[in-house]
């Protein structure tokens, strides 16, 4: 027999058997498009799949699951424990603060190192840790330490998020039980990113958490078209020079704006949050401050979110400074109707699912062509589109 002869898919009744087994060898079943990211296209994916329904929540199943394994079922308000609240993380231990405890300006000495129950860790899989900063939880103290560990999260009534940026399949939950979201913003080292602040202010609006646009560094350049364009688009904001001090106009004016609120301190590395802390602090300086890198795009001073409690009845949390923020969870309607010059706009439009970008009839296109509606917006709101949600043409 030639070697050819015995070349595979040569013998038995049918010459092209073999090649018949390596096409279905290698045939591709229906599979989710994208890889690990869920796209917006997922949609039609899950849609045609009989008894598979889409992902929940992480954040809400995780505090349900935990409840639960907890034994406090639906109630936990009904838990064991005194009540405190999640202000920051070390290592593998929650740091809570007692709901009672005094109010402070410096870094929180009431804090209480608290553990999660090692069987809840165990039986939670793939979870190393289902709280965040803001989180109403039940803790006991163990006896004869000094140390406690957390028996109940609440249910949380709101949650700021975004997607990991190392896996965009995930959530990250980085503040919950927000009454208000600060987007702190610099005229320069690092210069104004407009389509950073829409986006922070899109997961505001998406989570009902109103939000305040701060200018910081003002006195680097002139913030008056930044304040006018977010103002007439009815969003507060105003201008700040946190290293001026506690006595700056601007963060005179936003201590008054967060008497008695928990608030979020979010924005891109370097634009001077931390600064800004402490500035509302009195100057007392609870949270440490580090130099702009020398590239211009910001150091990272805050390595993980802390809240502080600061007298007016304040409760702030400091979060990372980040390069980028990803929209999760939204389709381009749902962004679309976050953007409120958009959404009022849109309503003229021809189809009632347009995308404003090259639909006939689209009166936002006419808009921004006209000037109604401001370029940076307009471009903010395609990059989501394109580079968040995948919808790039």
């Amino acid at each position: 027999m030639s070697p050819a002869d015995k070349a595979k898919g040569t013998r038995g009744h049918d010459q092209r058997q073999g090649l018949g087994r390596l096409r279905r060898a290698n045939r591709k079943e229906v599979t989710r498009i994208g890889g690990i990211e869920n796209l917006h296209e997922d949609d039609d994916f899950t849609d045609g799949l009989v008894g598979v329904g889409k992902r929940s929540h992480q954040g809400e199943s995780l505090l349900a699951r935990f409840n639960r394994l907890a034994g406090q079922g639906d109630d936990a308000d009904a838990g064991s424990g005194q009540p405190g609240d999640v202000v920051g993380f070390a290592g593998n231990f929650v740091l809570v603060r007692p709901t009672d405890a005094a109010v402070i300006g410096g870094p929180d000495i009431a804090t209480v190192i608290c553990t999660v129950r090692q069987v809840l860790k165990k039986r939670i899989a793939g979870v190393k840790n289902p709280l965040c900063v803001g989180d109403h939880v039940r803790w006991l103290r163990e006896a004869g330490k000094d140390e406690g560990v957390v028996t109940a999260v609440l249910p949380r009534r709101n949650q700021l998020e975004r997607a990991d940026p190392h896996n965009r399949s995930l959530i990250h939950v980085f503040a919950a039980n927000i009454d208000r979201l600060v987007v702190v913003a610099s005229l320069g080292a690092p210069e104004l990113k407009p389509a950073l602040i829409d986006r922070y202010l899109v997961i505001a609006a998406a989570n009902a958490i109103p939000a305040v646009v701060a200018v910081n560094k003002a006195d680097c350049g002139d913030a008056g078209p930044t304040l006018e364009l977010y103002r007439a688009l009815g969003f507060t904001a105003l201008s700040t020079i946190a290293a001026a001090g506690p006595d700056d106009p601007g963060v005179v004016a936003l201590r008054d704006l967060l008497r008695n609120q928990t608030c979020v301190v979010a924005g891109q590395s370097g634009v001077g949050k931390s600064s800004l802390v402490n500035a509302l602090a009195g100057g007392v300086a609870p949270a440490r401050v580090g130099a702009v890198a020398v590239d211009g795009f910001g150091r990272h001073t805050t390595t993980s979110a802390q809240a502080y409690a600061l007298a007016g009845g304040i409760r702030i949390v400091d979060t990372p400074g980040i390069r980028s923020c990803t929209i999760t969870g939204l389709d381009a309607q749902a962004v679309g109707q976050f953007y409120p010059e958009l959404a009022r706009v849109g309503r003229g439009c021809r189809f009632n699912d347009c995308r404003h970008r090259n639909e006939p009839d689209c009166a936002v296109i006419a808009a921004v062509n006209d000037g109604t509606i401001a370029v940076s917006r307009y471009i903010s709101y395609l990059a989501i589109l394109d580079e968040d949600l995948g919808l790039a043409e």
